[in-house]
């Protein structure tokens, strides 16, 4: 059993000049080990999320007050997850990691000067105003809109609404969505997807449309919705816990019982593989970990993965994969492009052949 011992010289609270004094770029290794060792004493953490909310206040114009800014966080998360560690599964790496996701808050005024926040405001060439939110790959972002309904999206989504959002609740959704919309007796709530539109008055769902795969998936957490598409004869109605997924291109709308929550469990940092086939293990695993992922041998359709993982590492992921399942993988060297940059790291799936 491995022990964590660590050193604290009698910090009562903090000193605030110094801390101010590393974001302003004037500090010496003293004040690095200093920072650091703030961290580390947990009955800091109070006062250091104050003296950190005052210089992300400081670092921000009156323009991108009010942004929501949890999809950075998710993106310093992707980062420390998708790093190598030894030892992963050991309390020491998880004490570690825990501090480590503390300490990158302080480089969120870098991210979003480095144009990590993907929101934005954006005329149509009709003039007409819209706000779009996109989810870069491998991060999730909490939104919310004007009404006072809130969500998320998933990695690789994006969703549109037009800035009079008030008078016609509409949003387009491009991906994964999660949505808790507020009732509104006079104003339905419509979401709209490539092949079916969801219309609701106050309930909470999940929607899986993804423009690179053939179906959509809606699961219903509370409420109850309506599903409509030009190819239904008359709409579907959902009532909780059921999942409805269609298929335009075989036709088929498929209707079960399931435990709706664990089809949201996304948005709380949880990869979940719900008998998922090896086609979809590359697509999940290449959105979450934002990779490439090849599948070499597509003709094991038969092999279904059923896993959920939180806060692992993409090398941890394979490798208790490896371990449970006839999968093999290969990661392959990353290659550097004529401008100086590095491509996607590219992960090689494969089905090991029975004996």
């Amino acid at each position: 059993m491995a022990t964590l011992f660590i050193k604290q010289e009698d910090m009562v609270g903090i000193d605030k000049e110094r801390i101010e004094a590393y974001f302003n770029g004037e500090f010496s290794i003293e004040e690095e080990n200093y920072l650091i060792d703030s961290f580390k004493e947990e009955s800091n953490l109070d006062e250091l999320k104050e003296v950190l909310k005052e210089q992300w206040n400081n670092s921000l114009n009156e323009h991108t007050d009010n942004h929501k800014l949890d999809h950075i966080l998710y993106q310093l998360n992707f980062k420390i997850n998708n790093t190598p560690q030894k030892n992963a599964e050991t309390p020491v790496h998880r004490l570690i990691t825990w501090y480590a996701r503390i300490a990158a808050i302080l480089l969120i005024p870098i991210l979003v000067y480095a144009g990590v926040i993907t929101f934005h405001t954006q005329k149509s060439v009709a003039d007409e105003g819209y706000a779009e939110i996109s989810a870069p790959l491998g991060s999730r972002i909490k939104f919310n809109l004007p009404d006072g309904s809130f969500g998320w999206l998933n990695s690789g989504s994006t969703m549109k609404y037009a800035l009079n959002f008030n008078q016609s609740r509409v949003v387009q959704l491009s991906g994964e969505g999660f949505f808790d919309v507020k009732h509104d007796d006079v104003h339905k709530f419509l979401v709209k997807t490539k092949f079916i539109d969801i219309e609701v008055k106050g309930t909470a769902f999940n929607v899986a449309a993804y423009s690179d795969e053939d179906q959509t998936d809606v699961t219903l957490e509370r409420g109850s919705i309506l599903l409509k598409s030009d190819r239904f004869k008359t709409p579907v109605e959902m009532k909780p816990d059921d999942q409805l997924t269609y298929n335009p291109g075989k036709q088929t709308l498929t209707k079960s019982n399931v435990p709706a929550r664990n089809f949201s469990a996304w948005k709380e940092g949880k990869l979940m593989l719900r008998n998922a086939s090896l086609e979809d293990l590359a697509r999940q695993l290449g959105r979450w970990y934002n990779v490439n992922v090849l599948v070499q041998n597509p003709q094991h359709a038969d092999i279904r993965y059923r896993a959920t993982f939180e806060d692992e590492n993409l090398r941890e992921v394979l490798r208790l994969l490896k371990i449970s399942s006839p999968l093999d993988f290969k990661i392959e060297d990353r290659v550097r492009e004529a401008d100086g940059s590095y491509s996607k790291q590219t992960i090689v799936l494969s089905v090991r052949k029975s004996k």
